[in-house]
C-alpha cells in the first residue's frame, strides 16, 4: 500500500488500555509504576554535510544536545553517561550511529525505556528512506547513509523493552540534479518498529510508541532556534504535557505519560505550525503517532509536582512506621499517589489517600471509605451469567464456521486472558489452572469460567454496559492470528456500515481537518443525501455540531453538552456526534467563502447511499458521465467497493451491480466500443457483487470456487448470456484485493479483459459478516478459500503458510505491467480523490485526465488500437 493509505488502516489496530488497582484486583499495574525502568537513550542530531548538494539544517544538531540534556537532567528522567550517547555533526558517522542504536537494544532488558530520536536530513536509496550522515554524499547515498533495511536485523533484536521512537527527518532540501528520487514513505520505519504489515497477525506489539514531528512529504518547521517539533517536545517532556487539559485524571500526578505526550503534540504542534507557518502548506503540519494505544509506560517526570509527590508518599511511609497503616496498606497508597489510576472509583481511593497524607482525614475514615468503595464495585452474578451467555454466543459461532479448526473452549480461554490482559489484570490462579487445557473444558465450565471471570473484575467503567463482551471477543479474534477476522462493536458498526452495505445513518459529507483554519473542511457533500439536499457544498467549513438528541434520538438532559466547537477536533470525534439514529436531528454551523455570517444547517440524519460505480465527470446534476474517449466510444467506470443491500427476497434493492449494469446501459444505448474497469484502491466487499459483475462479462461460465472448511464446496457460474461484444481492460493495483481479485481474475482466466497497472494485493480468503444480536455489533471471521476459474492460487499468505505454492494475486498481462513510484502513487491519489468531489454550483467538476495517469494511459492506448483495428476490418 502507499504510505498514507497505508498509516490510516494501521491505526486502527489494538485496544486503549486501562490501569488496574491491586486490592480489588490490586492497587498497582503489573508494572508497578509503568516506568521507564533501566532507561537508555541514543539521541542523533545531524544539521551540517560535507557535500553541498545535501542542505545545511541548523536546528538538528540544536534539537539534539538540548533533548539530551533535557533527558539526563535528574528533574525528568536522569538517565546516566553510561546509558545515553548523543551523536552530532561532529561524530555522527554512519557506523556510529548504527552500533550506537544496536547498543541501545542490547543494553535494555524488560520493561526498560529505550529512547532513539533522530533529527536531519534524509532521501532514498532506491525505494528506502535513508538519514544523511556528515559524510554523506548525495550520489553516493547507498554507501555513506544508513536505511531502514540497515535499521531491521538491529530492531528484530528487540523484546519487550519500552520504547519511544523519536523522527525529526527532512526528506527534503537536498539537489538531486537530473535524478529521479522516490519519496520514501512511513510504511518502511512502521515495519522497523512493529515487524511485517503483511504478516498475517493483526496486533501491533506493545509498548512501542513511534512519533513523525511531520509526514516525510512535509518540510520540518523552526521555532526560534530549535526545530517545532523539539521545541513542543521539549515543553511536553518538562511538565506541560501533565497539566490540564493533557493530564489524564483530576489533578497533574508529576508524571509524563506516553499518552498525555501525544495528547499534547497533537494539539500544541498544528497550533505552533498555525503560528510560524507561512504558507498555508506548512500551517498545515501535523505530527503522525502510531502504539499510543497499546503502551502505558511514563517518560518523564514534572517538576512542578514532583515535591508535592514526594511529600505525599514521606507521610505515607511515615503512617506505615508508626503502625496507622498496614505494609500492604502503604503499598496501595504509595501506587495510587505515585501515579494517577485510570478507573474514578481508584482515583476517589486516592483521594482519599492524599487526604490522609495531609491530615485531613483519620487512617480509620481512609478505611471507611475504601470500604465503601470496594462495596460498590461488586458485580451481581447475574450480570455475570449475562456476560458470559454472550461471549458464548461468539464462541458457537466461530468454532462452528471458522477456515481453520478452532474448539469452543480454546475460544473461551482466549476471551477470558484477553479480557484481563486489556484490563491490565493478573489472571487469578484458579482461573489459569482451570484454563490450562481448554479443550476439555465442557459447555458448562465455558459458562461458570466466564461468569466467574466477568464477576471477579467487578464493577468498573470501561466494562460497563457491553463493554466487557466487546473486549473479550476482540480479543478472543485477535488470538485467531487473522488479520481478516474481527469483531466491531455496535458504534464501529454505526461507523463502519457503509463498507459492504453502502449506507450509514448520518448527513452525508465527507470532511477532514482544515489545519489552516482549525475547522472541519467539506471535501464533499454525498449525492442525494441530508447535506446535500440541504445546500452545504465542497468547501464549507464546518465550525460548530449542535446536538439536542442522543444516538437513539431522546432529548439529553439539560446538564448535557449540546453545542461542541470544532477547533482542535478530531475527525473522528466530529464523525461520533454526527452519526446517528435515522430521522433524528443534528445541527452543523457552516462558514463559506463569500458569506458575512456562519451560517447554521439543521439536518435530518438519514441513511446515506454510498456512490461505488464512478465515471468520467460529473454532470451539473452530480451523476457522472461514462466515456472517456468520445470519438472512440471507449467507456470508463471506477468502482471503489462492492456493496449490496438486498430486500427480503433476496434480490439487490441497492448495490455497485445494479448501478454498473445502469452505466452499461447507458453507453451501450451510445454505441460503447471499448470499456475500461477500474478496481485499483478497491479493497473488496460482497461475493455476491462480484459474482454479479463477471455475469455481465462472461456470461455462463466458472467464475469462481469457495471452498470451506464445513460445508461443500461451491461453484459460481454466470447466469446471462454475458456481454462480450466489447474489448476491456480492467486496471488493478497492489491494493485491489478480495472481490476486486475475483473480478480480475475471472475476467483475465477467461481472456475477457487485459489486465494492466500492478500486482494486486493478494486476499484469496472469504469472510462472512453477521449480525451479532447480543451487543448489536457485527462479526467478520474466514470460513473459506476461493480459487478462480484457472485454480490458481491468489492468496498471499498461502504462500509463506506453504512453500510449494509460490504465486499469489492477479499479475497483469504480460507487458502490461506499470509499476508506479511510491511518489507516483501518492500523487495519482491525490488526484483521484478530487474527481470524487461534487463541486459548488457554477464551478467546473474535475475529470479523469489520462496524462496524469500513465496505468490508465497504457489500457487507453490498448484500447483505441484494438478499437481502430476492429472499425478497419469492418471496413475492408
Amino acid at each position: 500500500m502507499n504510505a498514507r493509505k497505508w498509516l490510516f488502516g494501521i491505526l486502527a489496530v489494538g485496544l486503549t488500555a486501562v490501569c488496574p488497582l491491586s486490592s480489588v484486583r490490586g492497587a498497582e499495574p503489573q508494572d508497578s509504576s509503568g516506568g521507564p525502568g533501566n532507561a537508555y537513550i541514543v539521541v542523533v542530531g545531524v544539521g551540517e554535510f560535507k557535500d553541498q548538494a545535501i542542505h545545511a539544517r541548523p536546528t538538528a544538531d540544536a534539537d539534539a544536545k538540548s533533548l539530551y540534556k533535557l533527558l539526563a537532567d535528574p528533574k525528568y528522567l536522569g538517565v546516566s553517561p553510561e546509558r545515553s550517547k548523543l551523536l552530532t555533526s561532529a561524530n555522527a558517522s554512519r557506523d556510529a550511529v548504527l552500533k550506537a542504536i544496536e547498543t541501545g537494544v542490547d543494553s535494555t532488558a524488560k520493561d526498560d525505556l529505550l529512547i532513539i530520536a533522530l533529527f536531519g536530513r534524509g532521501s532514498s536509496v532506491a525505494d528506502k528512506p535513508c538519514f544523511f550522515t556528515p559524510e554523506s554524499v548525495f550520489k553516493e547515498r547507498a554507501k555513506t547513509s544508513f536505511t531502514t533495511t540497515d535499521l531491521e536485523p538491529i530492531f528484530k533484536k528487540l523484546k519487550s523493552q519500552k520504547l519511544l521512537f523519536l523522527m525529526d527527518v527532512a526528506y527534503k532540501g537536498f539537489d538531486a540534479g537530473s535524478e529521479k528520487v522516490a519519496e520514501p514513505t512511513i510504511s518502511d520505519f512502521l515495519k522497523i518498529v512493529y515487524g511485517d504489515a503483511d504478516r498475517e497477525d493483526n496486533a501491533l506489539p506493545t509498548n512501542r510508541v513511534m512519533v513523525f514531528g511531520n509526514l516525510p512529504f512535509r518540510e520540518p518547521l523552526t521555532k526560534g532556534d530549535h526545530g517545532l517539533f523539539y521545541a513542543t517536545l521539549a515543553d511536553a517532556l518538562s511538565g506541560k504535557a501533565d497539566e490540564a487539559p493533557y493530564n489524564s485524571g483530576y489533578e497533574p500526578d508529576g508524571l509524563v505519560t506516553v499518552h498525555e505526550l501525544v495528547k499534547y503534540l497533537e494539539k500544541e504542534i498544528p497550533s505552533g505550525a498555525r503560528a510560524v507557518g507561512k504558507t498555508d502548506k506548512e500551517k498545515e503540519l501535523v505530527p503522525f503517532v502510531i502504539g499510543q494505544s497499546t503502551s502505558r509506560y511514563w517518560i518523564t517526570r514534572n517538576p512542578a509536582e514532583t515535591a508535592k509527590v514526594n511529600e505525599r508518599l514521606k507521610k505515607i511511609e511515615t503512617l506505615v512506621k508508626d503502625g496507622k497503616l498496614t505494609a500492604e496498606d502503604g503499598k496501595e497508597a504509595s501506587a495510587l499517589l505515585f501515579r494517577m489510576p485510570k478507573l474514578k472509583w481508584s482515583q476517589d481511593l486516592r483521594k482519599a489517600y492524599q487526604e490522609l497524607a495531609e491530615g485531613k482525614i483519620t487512617p480509620d475514615a481512609l478505611l471507611a471509605t475504601r470500604k465503601t468503595l470496594k462495596e460498590g464495585l461488586k458485580l451481581p452474578v447475574e450480570e455475570g451469567e449475562t456476560f458470559a451467555t454472550k461471549v458464548l454466543a461468539w464462541v458457537s459461532e466461530l468454532s462452528g464456521r471458522y477456515i481453520k479448526p478452532v474448539t469452543p473452549g480454546e475460544l473461551t480461554a482466549a476471551a477470558i486472558k484477553g479480557l484481563y490482559t486489556n484490563a491490565e489484570e493478573t489472571l487469578p490462579d484458579d482461573l489459569e489452572e482451570a484454563l490450562k487445557k481448554p479443550k476439555d473444558l465442557s459447555s458448562t465450565q465455558r459458562k461458570e469460567l466466564l461468569t466467574k471471570a466477568r464477576v471477579r473484575l467487578g464493577k468498573r467503567e470501561d466494562l460497563e454496559g457491553d463493554k466487557a463482551v466487546d473486549v473479550a471477543i476482540t480479543m478472543g479474534c485477535n488470538s485467531l492470528n487473522d488479520r481478516y477476522s474481527v469483531y466491531t462493536d455496535h458504534e464501529g458498526v454505526l461507523k463502519m456500515e457503509s463498507q459492504l452495505k453502502g449506507r450509514f445513518p448520518g448527513v452525508g459529507i465527507q470532511i477532514r481537518r482544515d489545519a489552516v483554519r482549525d475547522g472541519l473542511l467539506v471535501a464533499t457533500p454525498i449525492k442525494g443525501s441530508p447535506a446535500y439536499k440541504a445546500g452545504i457544498q465542497a468547501g464549507d467549513l464546518i465550525t460548530e455540531i449542535r446536538l439536542e438528541v442522543d444516538k437513539e434520538g431522546k432529548p439529553l438532559p439539560e446538564s448535557a453538552t449540546k453545542v461542541f466547537s470544532t477547533k482542535g477536533m478530531k475527525t473522528d470525534d466530529a464523525v461520533k456526534l454526527i452519526l446517528g439514529k435515522p430521522e433524528t436531528p443534528v445541527t452543523l454551523v457552516v462558514e463559506r467563502e463569500g458569506q458575512k455570517e456562519p451560517k447554521p444547517y439543521r439536518l435530518m440524519r438519514n441513511y446515506v447511499m454510498v456512490e461505488t460505480v464512478h465515471g468520467v465527470k460529473r454532470k451539473e446534476n452530480a451523476d457522472w458521465s461514462f466515456f472517456l474517449d468520445e470519438k472512440n466510444k471507449i467507456g470508463y467506470v471506477h468502482i471503489t467497493q462492492f456493496i449490496s443491500l438486498a430486500g427480503d427476497d433476496g434480490k439487490e434493492l441497492f448495490g455497485t451491480a445494479t448501478d454498473l449494469k445502469k452505466a452499461m446501459a447507458e453507453m451501450k444505448r451510445n454505441g460503447l466500443s471499448g470499456l475500461i474497469l477500474d478496481l485499483r484502491e478497491n479493497p473488496g466487499g460482497y461475493l455476491s457483487s462480484a459474482v454479479s459483475i463477471c455475469d455481465l462479462f462472461v456470461g455462463k461460465q466458472a467464475i469462481v470456487t469457495v471452498k470451506p472448511r464445513v460445508g461443500a464446496v461451491r461453484e459460481y457460474k454466470g447466469k446471462t448470456a454475458g456481454d462480450d461484444s466489447f474489448p476491456m481492460v480492467v486496471l488493478v493495483n497492489g491494493d485491489s484485493a478480495s472481490a476486486s481479485e475475483i473480478v480480475a481474475a475471472c475476467l483475465q482466466d477467461h481472456g475477457r479483459a487485459i489486465i494492466v497497472g500492478d500486482r494486486t494485493y493478494g486476499k484469496g480468503s472469504v469472510q462472512d459478516v453477521v449480525d451479532f444480536s447480543p451487543t448489536g455489533g457485527e462479526l467478520k471471521y474466514t470460513i473459506a478459500r476461493y480459487y478462480p476459474p484457472s485454480g490458481r492460487n491468489i492468496d498471499k499468505l498461502a504462500t509463506e503458510q506453504d512453500p510449494s505454492i509460490k504465486d499469489w494475486g492477479v499479475k497483469p498481462d504480460y507487458g502490461f505491467e506499470i509499476k508506479l513510484s511510491p511518489e507516483e502513487l501518492n500523487n495519482w491519489f491525490e488526484y483521484a480523490q478530487d474527481l470524487l468531489v461534487i463541486p459548488p454550483p457554477g464551478k467546473p467538476a474535475q475529470a479523469v485526465d489520462p496524462e496524469k495517469d500513465k496505468q490508465l494511459l497504457k489500457g487507453l492506448e490498448y484500447l483505441r488500437e484494438v478499437v481502430k483495428s476492429k472499425r478497419g476490418a469492418k471496413d475492408n
